[in-house]
């Protein structure tokens, strides 16, 4: 008869959630002790004991502290929050999700659209300060999004989600994919290797940055890059803030060598209140909140039992960490 497998989470789910994955088998032991992912845990150590299996955003711990674990599942997509953690330089098999192409697919959309059709500006002057634009014809107009061009910087899973809605909004689409070794098409898709990431971008109205932060793709995007974009073009970043150099981004807004940013993923989180780019008119901030749904922990659930089922049955687990790439 096989042992008990022991399960820790510390993904905040609901009852039915948790009664989904000890249904997997009858073998699952599972406790659950919830933090959330800017929680620092630090009473987490005394819970791993005995685990095989964790199911968490947080993984900082020495090793010693879980010497039966064999499966981290991560409740996000990035690892870079476990730079230098025991756990990356283990043998440890790490699973990450990639569970959030669909809302940050939608939030990528309604950023363009906001800043095609200047909300923040309408919402300020009008909703807020009530006044009634003298010829609403003018002061108002906005940009059409169809006809014009996305560059996806980062063709994986969620760039192609983005690609999928930009070119439902009659947008075409071009891209870069780290695997790509020469120009292709994928799904209608223009996709080159990074080598030709400034020819992209130069043709874009619109740049949406989808990578991870790894070493290859830190400081990416920098005063060459930002330059060779158009100046009316609009820069969305949903994956890491790291990805982007600051303080080129700061001056290519503030001289205008881009139309404008919006901004989900900051080099610091949270951003200080001391930030300039809560100051500038053509950024959209918000507090890298892109992939937060309330579909996310019926998404994560069926992605966690679904590994657990593999796992237990010695099949391949879905969406396994490449260690040394850093995704």
């Amino acid at each position: 008869m096989r042992a008990p497998l022991s399960v820790h989470a510390t993904i905040p789910l609901g009852d039915e959630h948790l009664a989904r994955i000890r249904a997997v088998s009858p073998h699952v032991h599972l406790t659950h002790r919830p933090y959330s992912f800017h929680d620092r845990p630090a009473g987490m150590d005394s819970d791993l004991r005995d685990v095989e299996v964790l199911f968490s955003h947080h993984a900082r711990f020495e090793m010693a502290a879980a010497p039966r674990l064999r499966w981290l599942q991560l409740g996000g997509a990035g690892v870079d929050h476990l730079k230098g953690a025991p756990v990356l330089a283990s043998g440890i098999l790490i699973t990450n999700a990639h569970i959030f192409a669909v809302p940050i697919s939608e939030y990528v959309i309604a950023s363009v659209l906001a800043f095609h059709y200047r909300f923040p500006q309408l919402m300020e002057r009008f909703q807020k300060g009530r006044i009634w634009p003298e010829n609403p014809w003018l002061e108002c107009a906005g940009n059409e999004v169809a006809g014009t061009t996305m560059a996806v910087i980062g063709f994986g899973s969620i760039g192609r989600a983005v690609a999928r809605l930009a070119r439902c909004l009659g947008m075409s689409v071009v891209a870069t994919r780290r695997s790509r070794a020469g120009p292709a098409q994928e799904d209608g898709v223009r996709v080159y290797p990074p080598d030709r990431l400034r020819e992209v971008l130069a043709e874009a109205d619109a740049v949406v940055v989808c990578l991870p932060l790894t070493t290859e793709t830190e400081g990416l995007i920098g005063q060459a890059e930002l330059g060779a974009m158009k100046p009316h073009a609009y820069l969305v970043n949903i994956g890491r803030g790291k990805v982007i150099q600051e303080a080129a981004l700061l001056t290519a807004l503030r001289e205008g060598w881009i139309g404008g940013a919006g901004l989900d993923a900051h080099a610091q989180e949270p951003l200080p209140t001391t930030s300039p780019f809560f100051d500038l008119p053509n950024v959209i901030l918000t507090p890298h909140m892109s992939g937060i749904s309330t579909g996310y922990p019926e998404r994560i659930t069926s992605l966690f039992c679904e590994n657990l089922r593999r796992y237990l049955a010695g099949e391949m687990l879905l969406n396994i960490v490449d260690k040394q790439q850093g995704y």
